[in-house]
This record gives structure tokens, sequence and C-alpha cells, in this order.
């Protein structure tokens, strides 16, 4: 290294550390009753957190009659999962919402972007975070038609916006809809059917269970779902990862039943096993650890992008399907336990099988050798007549269900709707919103993840980016000094300072955490990595010598720093120096391999 370039690596270091930080921990903020009075400021008093999912009721008096009335609702969105994944790990929101499904104001409570090392508390701005204040639930919250973008920050201004739109539909779906959803059982759905729910649909039609810890110092979510045969599991985490882990547990002479799990939230790595346990009645079922495997990441099924981690599990045959049990998770050592009821067959349908072998059957176990779909047990005309008999009335379940169009609120015909763009237009109050039909149509109304993408770029980026690299190739092929001196400028201005937008390590931390959707869902992001990667397996360092702001700063200070205060350190501390840079890059990215949400990244 020259005297030039080790000094003007220390001036470089100097002019960065100035940047601001902001609270650079980025902790999370507890709700507080002045929190609450700003997501809905028409309220006078709020209740407990309570119900399902969790709400705080919000109260106003009238002044006039001193009659109380509730106005809303304020909640939580990492309450309500699955959180959506931002650039770097969920995004915490407080939401209020009125009775009319609107939101009346949010308060960001905590997010952990690399960005913020360089920009600071870039999201948490008052003027932002008011434009979501009137947005109705049955809205889009696209960023850059409902929704204003950050520019360098889409990812995570859409991750936060989504976030916002999923967790409001949930709670009205819940608090502000009609009848309750019919229940659905995974043990009797069939493989069709599953194909064609997202994972939210399943979640919301109890085909599947989630236990949340999100209150204290480990934030954790984790799913479960029952594998009534194989091609399920294959469905959910893709049909490589499934065998593999198949042909690792082995087939269970003794009757087991076979789960899926998935994990999510902050902090996934903390998972023990010991902590997981299935109960029923006085009965407590652990998992021992010949029984579970951990899957590598996954790169298909419905559960890519949805969790974090994810295993397959036996659980002993003890544990009776055909029965509510809970799913409870300790993940200690503090004392932190959640559980949630599942069941994943209905009683009557057990009662009908009479206990026959099968992949249905609750006292068997799952059949891991025939990927077959298997036919689904129906119950015989006795036992037809003799349910008839009891008219168990309109909203029970009728038995084991095949059909995908269930509605989902539980009615016997067409549920009376109005489509969203009609309700709003019209404002009339006696027009019912389905609520239930909005969270089944989430991916719907955001079209394919290529439209989506296509909405939200900013196309300014994208040419001033290709005109960039554009320079770049010329420069580097015409090998000319006044090319090159001309694109590190560009390069210092675009990608430096107006764009914000250059590659770091932010981006490998990124795609490990997040996977391939960090830079499929940036259009110049994926331009800038696809040049870079072609250029450097085919001319080496293109990027260093031409397109990273960083360098350029180098070159320019090397330009203007007089000789005489340009020192040279000694060969064999520059030799050695040079390991400590793969040092810092271990430490860095090593928290992201093994998925862990601590970042050490903004330090450096």
């Amino acid at each position: 290294m020259s005297r030039a370039r080790w000094l003007s690596t220390t001036i470089s270091c100097a002019v960065l550390s100035i940047t601001p930080t902001g609270a650079l921990a980025q902790e999370g903020t507890e709700v507080t009753p002045e929190l609450l009075a700003e997501v809905v400021p028409n309220a006078s008093r709020f209740g407990p957190k309570q119900g399902s999912p969790p709400v705080f009721e919000a109260f106003a008096t009238d002044s006039i009659t001193g009659t109380e009335t509730q106005v809303g609702f304020a909640f939580v969105t990492s309450d309500l999962p699955p959180e959506v994944q931002g650039y770097t790990a969920p995004i915490t929101v407080l939401v209020g919402m009125d009775l009319e499904g609107r939101l009346t104001g949010i308060e960001l409570l905590a997010y952990r972007e690399s960005l913020r090392s360089s920009r600071g508390d870039f999201l948490n701005r008052s003027s932002y975070l008011r434009q979501f204040a009137g947005k109705h639930v049955v809205e889009g919250f696209r960023v850059r038609e409902d929704i204003d973008g950050i520019s360098g920050a889409t990812i995570t201004v859409d991750a936060m916006s989504r976030g916002i739109r999923n967790a409001a539909r949930r709670v009205a779906a819940s608090y502000l809809g009609g009848e309750p959803a019919t229940p659905s059982y995974i043990g009797t759905t069939s493989l069709a059917s599953l194909e064609d729910m997202l994972w939210a649909e399943m979640l919301e039609r109890g085909l599947a269970t989630q236990v949340s810890i999100l209150g204290g110092p480990i934030r954790m979510v984790l799913s479960m779902v029952y594998l009534a045969e194989p091609a399920v599991g294959e469905l959910l985490v893709g049909e490589t990862n499934f065998r593999a882990a198949m042909d690792t547990l082995g087939v269970r002479e003794d009757p087991h039943h076979l789960m899926l799990m998935g994990l999510g939230g902050e902090d996934p790595f903390f998972f023990r096993l010991s902590g997981l346990s299935f109960v029923q009645d006085a009965d407590t079922i652990t998992v021992p650890p010949d029984d579970h495997l951990m899957l590598p990441l996954l790169r298909d099924g419905k559960l890519q992008g949805e969790v974090r981690r994810s295993g397959v599990l036996y659980v002993d045959g003890v544990l009776d399907l055909s029965r509510p049990f809970e799913v409870v998770l300790d993940v200690g050592p503090r004392g932190e336990l959640a559980a949630n009821t599942y069941q994943v067959m209905p009683p009557r349908l057990a009662a009908a099988t009479g206990g026959s072998a099968g992949p249905l059957d609750p006292s068997g176990s799952a059949s891991v050798t025939d990927a077959s779909p298997a036919p689904v047990p129906r119950p015989s005309a006795d036992d037809e007549a003799a349910t008839s008999a009891e008219d168990p009335g309109p909203g029970a379940p009728e038995g084991p269900s095949e059909s995908p169009e269930a509605l989902p609120n539980g009615t016997a015909g067409e549920p009376v709707s109005v489509p969203p763009s009609v309700a709003l237009a019209t404002g009339s109050a006696d027009q019912e919103i389905d609520y239930e039909a909005l969270l089944f149509e989430e991916e719907e109304a955001e079209q394919s993840a290529l439209v989506r993408v296509l909405e939200r770029t900013s196309w300014a980026r994208v040419i001033g980016l290709a005109l960039l690299l554009a320079l770049t190739t010329w420069a580097f092929v015409a090998k000319r000094s006044a090319l090159r001196w001309a694109t590190l400028g560009a390069t210092f201005l675009l990608l430096g300072y107006v764009d914000g937008g250059f590659l770091s390590v932010s981006h490998i931390l990124a795609g490990i955490s997040v996977g391939s959707s960090v830079y499929l869902s940036d259009i110049p992001l994926l331009m800038l990595v696809v040049f870079t990667v072609i250029t450097t397996l085919l001319w080496g360092r293109v990027f260093c010598g031409y397109l990273c702001p960083f360098g350029a700063l180098q070159d320019f200070l090397e330009r203007v720093v007089p000789k005489r205060f340009q020192k040279e350190p000694p060969s064999w501390v520059h030799r050695r120096a040079l390991w400590i840079k793969y040092a810092i890059l271990a430490l860095v990215l090593a928290p992201a391999v093994v998925g862990s949400s601590l970042s050490f990244f903004q330090y450096f």
C-alpha cells in the first residue's frame, strides 16, 4: 500500500465517522399510554391488551352525556404474525384503527435496518408516518402509489407498509367482520386445496398454528403444521429439502405423527428443542433429539421467505389428533413461555374412521414412504344419519371438506360483500366489506412479484445507473485517464450521495438473512450486483476501481493531499494488518449465517 493510499484511507474513515448514527442499538419501545394516544388521538381511555389477535380497545367519553363508547383499536404488528421481513429484520409498528377500518395513526416502535448506520433514524420521521392516517384497510398500501417512497430504502418502506396493511386487515377481519370462519382441519384438507392457498390463508383457516414470544428479550414466532402426507411437507418446504430430511430421520415403527416446524421473528437462533412440548389433558409430550431435524435455508416451498429456520419432527403417537392440544414454547432462561391450541382433525372424522391405519389416522403415524395423496375418509351413511339427527346448526362443520372455495365467514350461501373500491367510493355505511376475503386476496391484490417490483421502481434511478454502468464500461475498455476520472466523479456523486445505492456488506447480510428476494425486488440494486459479478469474473475488480464511492474518495484524496503528508506503514505491518479486514468480515457475517438478529455492521 502506498503512502497516499494509506493516508487517504485514514482521512476517509475520519470523514465517514461523522455520519449520524442515531440509536444504533435500535431497541424496541414499550407501548405507553402516550404512544396509544398518538395513534388513536380521539380516545380518552384504553383497555389492556387482550383478545385474539391481541388489541388495545380505545374508548371515548361524550362530553355532553358522559357515555363512554368504543372508537377503535390499537395493535402492534409483531403481535399478528407472520411479520413481513424488512431489508434486515422485521419492522415493529404500533397502529391505531377506527371502527370503520381506517387507520388513525402509526408509531414506529423498532427496526434494525443497516441503513441507519449511515442515514440515521431515516424511517421514524413524523412527517413521513403521518401519511398512513386515513388509509383504509382495503387499499393496497403500494409504495410510490398509495405510500410515498424513500430513495434508497424502497425495500424497507415496502415491508413496513405491507406489514401495517396485513396486520390491520387481520384485526378488521377478527373484530369488524361478521360470523367466525368455519373450522378447517389440516388432517382432512386435500392437497389440491392446500396448493391453492397462501401461507397466510393456511394460518387464518387454522390449518397451521403459531406460538409467539414477542414481549421479552427474545422475540420468536414458532409455526407448527401437521403433515397428513409427505406431499404436504414437499409443498411447504420443497421436495428436495423434505425428502432429504426423511431419508435422515427414517421411518418410525411405533405410532408417531409427522410435524413441520417453522421459526420466525428476530431471534430464531435461540430456539431449543427442549423448550418445545405438546400438552393434552395432563400429559406433556416432548420431542427427543433423534426425532427432530433442522432443514437448510429454504429455496422453494410455501414457507420460503415466511420463516428463517425450519425443521421436521416426529411427535409420539399418544397425542390424540382428534382432540385439541397445546403447542408450548419455552425459550427461557427467564421463563418466557407461550402456547397456542391446535387441532388437526375434526372429532366426527376421528370417530368415523374407527382408528383405521393410514396417513389421516390420529392413532397411527404419518406415512413417509408413499408420496401420493391419500384419500380422505368419509363417514358412513349410518354416521351421517346419526349426525343429522343431532342438528348441530348451520354454522357447524359438515365433516371433512375438500373444497378450497369454503366460505370464510361460515355462511351457507354467497357472502354479502361489496368490492372495496365500490364501498369506498359510495361511502355507504350499510354496505358491508368482506374483511375475511381481503385476507385471502393479499397477494392477489399485490399482483405478481414482478408487477410489484415494477410498480415501486424509480425509473430515474434505473436510467441514471444504466448511464453510469455504460460510462464505466467505456472507461474500462478505453483505458483513458480522463474517462476514468469522469467515471469516479459520477460514481462519487451518484452512488455516494444522490442515490446512496452503492454495494456494501449490508447487501451480503440481507441476502443471507432474507434471501435472493433482496436483490430481485430492487431493479437498480440487481443491475449493480449483476454488473459487479460479471465484470469481476471476466476482468477482475472493476467495481473497486470504478464503482466504489469509497474508493473514489480515496483516489481524489490522493490527488489533493500534499506528498509530504503521505506516509507509508512498514511492509510487515501492512501484510499482517490485511488479516484484520477478514476478521471483521467474519465477525459481521457470522450472526447472519447462524440465523441471529445481532448486527455488528453499523460499528465498522
